[in-house]
């Protein structure tokens, strides 16, 4: 259990059974207090309710309950396709249900598309249950959206088929005595708490999407480039799964084209779009390649050339059928024991980055549950910043003696409390905006979470820790607590006096099982890439000398490894080190390291050749090829330069709100245009080419004056 929404959706649950009335306003923080606040209520129930009886281990079996739930709707009325097919989509179902409100999304949207797909099929089943499942929906999630969108979806499926004449009587039959069922299920969407306005909360979200497609991690895209598509390769990494859906999704496609099946063409063409769009809905997808492509893929031997093809290559001998079948099952076999291996013994999740999971049920290790022990203890000052994706978990822990200032949800606080969070981390303790911040909200205590990669305090920890206006009083592997310096917050700080630099981290969990050391390993590795932050380098060596020995497969582990050996003076075993790690996992943070090491020697070239491969890679790369143009135009390549500066402007997220985060992004931009654009007037020069020459001057001119308008003060 450890996603950073399910802290909040617990706090709502309690909320709602000690209050015994449902919120209508924020009720969770002190900066969003009394807006409103639409959101179901019955998901966040049913959690609450899962951890008084059976605590965190019951919540992570909810999770584990939906996965199987799907996998089994999927496997209804399937065949051996979609068998195999529901194999490759567990990673997906199970990433898409984990303990939060959206895992009763991801089984009723199964439900709904089985209902609908196979009375569009057959004719038959129980399409008066639609209305129950919607009404149920609509107060679980607001995913309840996507099931009106299958029913519109089902509709489509019967017109295309009416359109053909053979086809006609029975699409419209089967529509005529559908249409009640449906319509009643539009209906039971309003039997909520909020009735309509339930809509209103559904288009609030819609708008948030705006900054939710370059911000939040599940809301970005899927990159769709050459070497992207090697990770389906990769068999024992999961997320190769969405690559072999996709193929799958792309042959059953295929198949409706000969079978004259144009709508399901649209649908499925509709779900690949989606899914490459943002990875939140890789677990809807993962529904529809099993249930609609498994089934079209069923039917590709009723074609006539397929049919042929296949009796030509598959002869009549029972024995060979029979050999064959038992081959395949022992392929799945051994496919499903290694999977099974490596998540069992976690070698899944210590390898693989932006995993805050292991085996098991529990709390997650990220989670700063100690840190929040020792604010409930210790009592520090109210009120408490909190970072975006640590809120939840603030809330939950702290509740009812503090409230957040910003938590997962996109309503209430809206883009600009996020992206104003995001800019007060990115700036330093004692500057003006945390003074502003502090003075206007009475904001007294930090809480910021240092993990390796969650982490939004860890980047500025070593400032933070030598700030005269707020003092460390609390350091562990997860977090950090600072309090303000004032005269009232003087008991609290002559109590807790911590000096950074003697932090020592020797308190890892002990190693008795594979989940011991999976913790154990986690442990180490925050705890030297705090070191590294730190500047204590020959410590964060040795922290991660012990987590090598439990698990050496990690790119994070290696990145570390690469920067404090670059920083020691070690650059031979530091590029070593960083290229073992953009190898094994794709790491920005790597890629821009090694390419800084290979700029520093002189060697921009081979800066250039990694940061535009891993370019190809990240789902955000817009700093990496803002660095690529940097080095081409060391290579002597200004016309080079200037593209990758042109697809550094278009991935930037620093768009409307976000502009103020990217304020060093768009100087080091405009910077190397502006040379880019002076060396390339240099070589027409010397080409003879005057006119050319003249205007690729006017053009660095114009940048140059345009970013000295936007960077001074008003």
């Amino acid at each position: 259990m450890g996603d950073p929404d399910l802290g909040w959706q617990l706090a709502t649950g309690r909320w709602i059974v000690q209050h015994h009335q449902i919120p209508r306003t924020d009720v969770l923080s002190y900066t969003a207090r009394g807006q409103e606040w639409i959101y179901p209520a019955l998901s966040q129930i049913i959690q609450y309710g899962c951890y008084v009886l059976g605590g965190y281990s019951l919540l992570s079996w909810l999770g584990a309950v939906a996965s199987v739930g799907t996998i089994a709707i999927l496997l209804r009325r399937g065949n051996t396709i979609t068998r195999v097919l529901a194999i490759a989509a567990v990673p997906l179902i199970a990433l898409r249900t984990a303990p939060r409100a959206e895992m009763f999304t991801e089984i009723l949207f199964a439900t709904v598309l089985s209902v609908l797909w196979f009375y569009h099929r057959s004719g038959s089943g129980p399409v008066w249950a639609l209305p129950v499942l919607m009404c149920l929906w609509t107060n679980l999630h607001l995913g309840f959206i996507s099931g009106l969108a299958l029913c519109v979806a089902y509709v489509f499926l019967e017109l295309g088929e009416a359109v053909f004449h053979d086809q006609r009587a029975a699409a419209l039959s089967r529509l005529r005595r559908a249409w009640v069922w449906l319509l009643a299920a539009v209906m039971a969407t309003l039997l909520n708490p909020w009735g309509a306005r339930i809509y209103v909360a559904v288009a609030r979200q819609a708008e948030i999407l705006r900054f939710h497609s370059r911000w939040i991690v599940e809301w970005l895209p899927v990159p769709f480039t050459p070497i992207r598509l090697t990770q389906a390769f990769a068999w024992r990494d999961g997320r190769s799964a969405v690559w072999w859906l996709i193929v799958a999704v792309s042959l059953a496609m295929f198949v409706a084209v000969f079978r004259r099946r144009v709508a399901p063409v649209v649908l499925l063409g509709a779900s690949v779009y989606l899914v490459l769009h943002a990875m939140r809905f890789q677990g809807p997808f993962a529904s529809l390649a099993v249930i609609v492509g498994g089934s079209i893929l069923a039917d590709a031997p009723q074609i006539e050339w397929v049919r042929r093809a296949w009796q030509r290559l598959s002869p009549t001998n029972l024995s060979f059928r029979r050999t064959a079948a038992v081959m395949g099952f022992l392929v799945l076999l051994a496919f499903l024991t290694v999977r099974g291996w490596d998540l069992v013994s976690n070698r899944f999740y210590m390898r693989t980055i932006d995993q805050y999971s292991a085996f098991g049920p529990g709390l997650s290790w990220w989670y700063p549950d100690q840190a929040a022990a020792f604010v409930m203890r210790e009592r520090p000052p109210a009120n408490i910043f909190n970072e975006y994706d640590l809120g939840g978990f603030v809330r939950w822990m702290l509740s009812p003696d503090y409230a957040d200032y910003i938590d997962g949800r996109a309503v209430p606080f809206g883009g600009a409390l996020f992206f104003h969070s995001a800019e007060l981390l990115q700036s330093m303790l004692d500057g003006a905006k945390w003074r502003q911040e502090a003075d206007t909200r009475n904001i007294n205590t930090l809480i910021v979470s240092v993990d390796r990669e969650y982490g939004e305090g860890l980047s500025k920890l070593y400032e933070s820790c030598r700030s005269r206006n707020w003092r460390p009083i609390y350091l562990d592997t997860h977090a950090a607590v600072f309090v303000r310096v004032r005269p009232e917050n003087a008991s609290v700080l002559n109590r807790w006096q911590l000096d950074c630099d003697q932090v020592h981290f020797d308190s890892a969990p002990q190693a008795t099982s594979f989940r011991g050391r999976s913790e154990q390993f986690n442990y180490y590795l925050n705890s030297a890439a705090i070191l590294v932050v730190l500047e204590r380098y020959r410590e964060a060596l040795g922290q991660l000398k012990q987590a090598e020995r439990i698990f050496d497969d990690n790119a994070f582990l290696h990145y570390e490894k690469g920067v404090a050996l670059q920083y020691t003076g070690d650059e031979a075993r530091a590029e070593r080190e960083l290229r073992e790690s953009v190898a094994l996992d794709h790491l920005d943070g790597a890629a821009r390291a090694l390419a800084s090491l290979y700029r520093g020697q002189g060697r921009p070239a081979d800066a250039a050749a990694i940061l535009s491969r891993e370019a190809a890679w990240s789902p955000r790369p817009h700093q990496l090829y803002l660095e690529l143009g940097a080095a081409q135009l060391a290579m002597g390549a200004p016309d080079q330069a200037l593209q990758s500066f042109d697809h550094a402007e278009k991935e930037s997220p620093f768009l409307g709100g976000a502009a103020p985060l990217g304020a060093g992004f768009n100087t080091t931009l405009a910077e190397g245009r502006t040379r880019a654009w002076r060396s390339l007037a240099e070589i027409y020069e010397t080409r003879g080419l005057h006119s050319e020459a003249l205007q690729a001057l006017q053009r660095a001119a114009s940048i140059a004056a345009t970013q000295q308008e936007t960077s001074s003060p008003r």
